[in-house]
């Protein structure tokens, strides 16, 4: 699902080359302006399109229109590329190439004129027929009612995280104690990691429990972020549950709340009080709004103790008191359990046994992807399960059910999050098999001879480089190499790295 990227890519050549007096001297600059109006329609739709593709829409017409968005991207850059490879030499030379320059021009002409054709039948195919009656761009299915979360869950069912929850035990516990004057007012500890590997289920394990210290919290507030940040909101949830929960009432006056307000008013409900809070699901990345969150978390009082869920690393670095917590993938065996336990397995079939194992290495470490391969496995049939094996789980996972579902956008929005490191990281997972260790060096250098980094006036292509692999690493879509296990280098001291496994065999256009 690279079409946007290729997209982007495009129209900043096009942006280029308008602006650009060698090509307006070609009398194409017209045309150029037409295509990059068109494709600047059709652009916002391409981010809606594929995040239907990744919520289940499987339509021809919508893959179709989205491989042709492809094609004419191509065909643009290509363009681009031809006509600046036509521009007029130096005056001196210009006499004896004249011939020459018309004839190409004329050629380009035509090239021009069929790519500017392609790229207007894009935006009225995309208008006619895929936006519907009134032009405007359908919506995705509601990612986020269905990936809102709640606080209640069943612990017994829960395999291979209960040192997990020990362990954040633990580090509230200690912080807790340490706590001296000029301290953070409050804790903030945010657990990160792959998407589906069980952030939430563990933040649902520490609420939950009371037989450790956390039996002395007053309140217990649960809020699901949801990919847009609205502090706002986030207060009107912690004060609608502490008031629930005996703390008051609610008193915000004047006309309309704002955040001071709303500080107000959490002062005087969590005064004296010791809770804990559960921010569950964050994925703002902007620097400013992500202050502003932990400005307000901050101060709420030192009795406060709070839980981020997060999928990327750089996002729990920005909001932390403490750091952060990184929760690894789980082993093929607690997978295998994860199936067992979700089928009532008959233990003592070893022909299923010796298949089951196979699909749950196929998990990766995910426990929500050993969920919805168990939900695959409705009989104990071995001619059922070899056919599991050869499952491609993104294709099926939006047709199993709300869970797998969930999992499935948890991963899209993900990968929507880095518009312009898709080239990069579709090209690792297309060209290099599952397990590949590459030295960070190559790859580098791989991408910049491909022309896969999006060229920047501050940074140079190696320091780019060097920024997307930073941000790869902290979504955990990459990472360090298992070859040396003490620092993911090889025998020359180069480091190396590989993609995460989960994410070979997904959907690409």
């Amino acid at each position: 699902m690279r079409t946007e990227a290729i997209f982007l890519r495009a129209c900043a050549k096009l942006r280029s080359a308008v602006g650009d007096e060698a090509e307006a001297r070609l009398n194409f600059a017209g045309d150029l302006r037409k295509m990059l109006g068109a494709m600047v329609v059709v652009q916002p739709g391409l981010q809606e399109a594929e995040m239907r593709i990744w919520t289940g829409d499987t339509s021809s017409l919508l893959m179709n229109w989205l491989k042709d968005a492809a094609q004419a991207a191509y065909r643009v850059m290509d363009m681009v590329d031809e006509l600046q490879d036509t521009r007029p030499p130096a005056a001196a030379t210009m006499t004896r190439m004249v011939p020459r320059l018309s004839i190409k021009k004329n050629d380009m002409a035509t090239k021009v004129n069929e790519v500017k054709n392609q790229v207007m039948w894009l935006k009225e195919y995309w208008r006619t027929y895929i936006c519907g009656e009134e032009g405007t761009i359908p919506q995705r299915p509601q990612v986020m009612d269905e990936r809102t979360t709640v606080s209640c869950f069943q612990g017994a069912s829960v395999i291979g995280r209960g040192s997990d929850k020990e362990r954040i035990v633990a580090v509230l516990l200690s912080a807790t104690s340490n706590i001296t004057q000029g301290s953070p007012s409050c804790i903030i500890l945010p657990i990160f990691g792959l998407a589906g590997s069980g952030k939430t289920t563990l933040a649902k394990m520490v609420f939950n429990d009371t037989n450790s210290f956390l039996q002395e919290y007053n309140f217990r507030v649960w809020v699901h972020v949801s990919p847009k940040l609205d502090i706002n909101r986030i207060c009107e949830y912690i004060i609608s549950q502490v008031v629930s929960g005996g703390g008051g009432q609610e008193e915000i006056n004047d006309h309309g709340p704002n955040l001071e307000k709303y500080l107000m008013c959490l002062h005087g409900l969590l005064n004296g009080k010791k809770v804990i809070l559960v921010l569950d699901d964050l994925w703002e990345q902007d620097t400013i709004k992500l202050q502003i969150l932990k400005f307000m978390l901050t101060s709420l009082g030192d009795k406060v103790d709070v839980i981020v869920t997060t999928c990327n690393q750089a996002i729990a670095r920005k909001i932390c008191t403490i750091e952060p917590y990184r929760l690894t993938p789980l082993g093929d065996e607690a997978c295998w359990e994860i199936i067992k336990k979700s089928i009532r397995f008959e233990e003592d079939n070893e022909e299923l046994e010796k298949i089951g194992q196979e699909i749950a290495s196929k998990c990766c470490g995910v426990p929500s992807v050993a969920g919805a391969y168990a939900r695959m496995l409705h009989s104990q049939d071995p001619t059922r399960w070899e056919e599991v094996t050869e499952i491609n789980i993104w294709r099926c996972c939006s047709s199993i059910d709300s869970t797998s579902h969930s999992l499935l956008s948890t991963f899209g929005l993900s990968y929507m999050s880095m518009p312009e490191l898709r080239l990069c990281f579709d090209y690792y997972c297309a060209i290099f098999p599952n397990g590949h260790n590459i030295a960070k060096d190559d790859l580098i250098r791989q991408w910049a001879i491909l022309d896969l980094i999006e060229p920047s006036e501050i940074l140079t292509v190696t320091q780019t480089a060097e920024v997307y692999i930073t941000r790869l690493l902290d979504m955990s879509f990459l990472r360090t190499a298992k070859s040396d296990p003490a620092n993911g280098k090889d025998d020359k001291g180069a480091i190396l790295f590989t993609m995460h496994g989960l994410h070979y065999g997904r959907v690409y256009f």
